[in-house]
């Protein structure tokens, strides 16, 4: 088991983001709509990915909903531990679907980077993830494990676009208020945890 874990950490997670961003990607290209699961829909030989490292089967389930009230687009996620099993919901303007593909990737690594780090923390109980979830915002972007997986979301993001990490998370709290729905002294706070 440390064997795996220490592969898992020293490099797999980036290859891990990369593969399932790349059949996210694919799938958003070829589909307008619709629940997919992967890596199945990708590779019918396949239910789950298995990487190395990661010591568990792992599906995605992606939901793509056409949205003309956006400008651009929504992702969220969710992992559902119990299933192995992350949620990818895409909402998105099919005015704009070619233009916005370069920063749905970079989002798409974002958050997959961001849930990866959420089945590292399960597969380790390095963070107690049987907890409730807390309902307000605060709380909720202030727990241990999820700070620990904002921290590793933001750092995929700053090195895929070679931005500084501060300039990414102040961007993303700025940008994603429906999201978080959180105060702007929060915010704040939130960033302060997130960069120290």
């Amino acid at each position: 088991m440390n064997r795996k874990i220490q592969l898992f950490e020293d490099g797999r997670k980036r290859e891990v983001t990369r593969t399932i961003v790349r059949d996210i990607v694919q799938v958003f290209k070829d589909e307008d709509e619709g629940e997919y699961y992967l890596p199945n829909y990708v590779n019918d030989e396949h239910d789950f990915y298995n990487f190395a490292g990661l010591d568990m089967d792992l599906a995605i389930e992606l939901v793509i909903t056409p949205k003309e009230d956006i400008p651009n687009f929504k992702v969220d996620a969710n992992y559902f531990r119990d299933d192995d099993i992350i949620q990818i919901e895409i909402e998105y303007n099919t005015k704009n679907k070619k233009k916005l593909l370069y920063d749905l990737v970079g989002e798409l690594n974002e958050v997959i980077a961001h849930e990866i780090k959420h089945v590292n923390q399960n597969i380790t109980g390095s963070h107690d993830l049987n907890v409730p979830e807390p309902s307000d915002p605060y709380e909720y972007y202030t727990q241990e494990h999820e700070l620990d997986a904002q921290k590793a979301g933001f750092r995929r993001l700053a090195k895929l676009t070679k931005t500084p990490m501060d300039v990414v998370v102040k961007r993303w709290f700025k940008t994603h208020k429906d999201i978080h729905g959180l105060t702007e002294k929060e915010s704040m706070d939130v960033i302060s945890k997130i960069l120290n």
